[in-house]
């Protein structure tokens, strides 16, 4: 028989140490080669590390929710053939049993994506599909296939909950949804009844309770305490008129949709703004990081994409955004947000980034105060696409859609005319971006 050492792999080249989660074996297991041994994290992804061999769990020497630096030995197999290694560091100690340094084969977790939802009922979805509606009327969950309808036309979480949901609770289901989509109009808001009782009448109900954080709230808890105490933050905001993007927008997402099998979205232009005023060398200093009493500025563009999925807030990043065409950058942002949904980012998907951009308008926000994520130096806050009154050229009043811009910078690295500056050129990119260069 033979050993071998099943260390902790390094997802990256940038990860230098990783969470045990769960042990999906335990000491005694027979397993089978390709076995999923235990899940493990590093920043905010989830990957299995697999068995190399037919064999047994001789030992277990790692916890979960241990940290443990990439190489560290977290199991011992006892394996019916030696496991080869192309190139080993130092040569083997003669005499049994003969011990091999493996690193594990690792793969990302893969969520179980459920079927169809039912017409009438559907049952609750799986947890990490879970997202609560702010609908204080019927407070529904909606299935996967109503969240991929809703993000396949564009609708937004302020506009869901208005629509009267006929599923069990008042829960919406993807028919209320498609019906809502031909008809094409909102109706009148659900009615909401006010009850002038306590919340909790059951006098065996607990009124309070206590939720740990798990590991993703932990760590995002980690970084924003960080970034809060270690950053002097300022947020300048401003109003854009986004007539021209909107309309444009309007007349093309649905041969965009035909054409791509993919939704057009405001992001993309967003991040084609943001990296149209960075190519300003006056902007530069906004695009980098601050470490060490350094700020390190950066002539390219990793785009980090904050997206919001149950339990917490992923910041996927593009990387070399800059470099990227319309359709490839409206294409490969709209993946990133799908396999934060599904976990299957890896691991270097949520490092290197360069700047940030958050769309807290998906929930219907005009503005918003983002915090940086370190060691960045700015985040991009946009709000919710919507027609308002403005005041027009001449002294008229009008309805144009617009949005409201925030930009949080480090005050360590640039000055309020600076960022104010940075937020200028963003919105001269948005009201005035040559919209013929947009080929699909």
């Amino acid at each position: 028989m033979h050993q071998a050492n099943v260390r902790m792999p390094q997802m990256g080249s940038s990860v230098h140490e990783s969470t045990v989660v769960e042990w999906k074996k335990s000491v005694g297991d027979r397993v089978q080669k390709g076995d999923p041994l235990l899940s493990a994290e590093s920043d905010k992804v989830e990957f299995e590390i697999e068995s190399p061999a037919n064999g047994v769990v001789k030992e277990i020497l790692v916890v979960p929710d241990t940290t443990v630096p990439v190489g560290e030995v977290l199991a011992i197999l006892e394996t019916e053939e030696e496991i080869s290694e192309e190139a080993q560091e130092a040569p083997q100690p003669s005499g049994p049993p003969k011990a091999t340094v493996w690193v594990a084969p690792v793969a990302p977790i893969r969520r179980e994506k459920p079927g169809p939802a039912a017409t009438a009922a559907p049952p609750p979805p799986s947890p990490p599909f879970r997202r609560t509606v702010p609908d204080t009327a019927v407070g529904s969950l909606l299935s996967p296939r109503v969240q991929r309808l809703a993000a396949q036309h564009g609708i937004d979480l302020g506009v869901l909950s208005r629509i009267q949901g006929s599923g069990a609770g008042g829960r919406l289901t993807a028919r209320d949804l498609e019906r809502f989509i031909s008809e094409g109009v909102e109706g009148e808001p659900p009615s909401v009844s006010l009850l002038f009782s306590p919340i909790t009448q059951d006098p065996e109900e607990t009124l309070e309770s206590r939720e740990p954080f798990n590991r993703l709230r932990r760590r995002i808890a980690e970084n924003l305490t960080r970034s809060v105490r270690e950053i002097p933050q300022v947020t300048t905001f401003l109003e854009i008129d986004m007539s021209r993007v909107a309309a444009w927008r309007d007349a093309n997402k649905d041969e965009f949709r035909k054409t791509h099998e993919n939704t057009l979205t405001f992001t993309p232009f967003f991040a084609l703004a943001i990296i149209a005023a960075l190519r300003d060398p006056e902007n530069a200093r906004l695009n980098g990081a601050c470490e060490d009493g350094t700020l390190i500025i950066k002539r390219y563009v990793n785009l980090g994409v904050a997206v919001d999925i149950p339990g917490g807030l992923m910041v996927p990043v593009l990387a070399g955004a800059d470099g990227l065409g319309f359709v490839d950058l409206a294409l490969r942002l709209s993946d990133l947000s799908e396999r934060v949904r599904s976990g299957t980012l890896e691991p270097d998907e949520v490092r290197g980034g360069t700047i940030t951009l958050t769309n807290f308008g998906a929930s219907g926000a005009i503005f918003g105060n983002p915090i940086i994520n370190p060691p960045e130096v700015a985040i991009v806050g946009a709000g919710a696409v919507a027609p308002r009154a403005v005041a027009l050229p001449g002294g008229g009043v009008g309805v144009r859609p617009t949005m409201g811009l925030s930009i949080t910078f480090d005050h360590r690295a640039n000055d309020g005319m600076a960022a104010g500056r940075f937020a200028a050129s963003i919105r001269a990119a948005l009201e005035g971006m040559d919209l013929s260069q947009l080929e699909y």
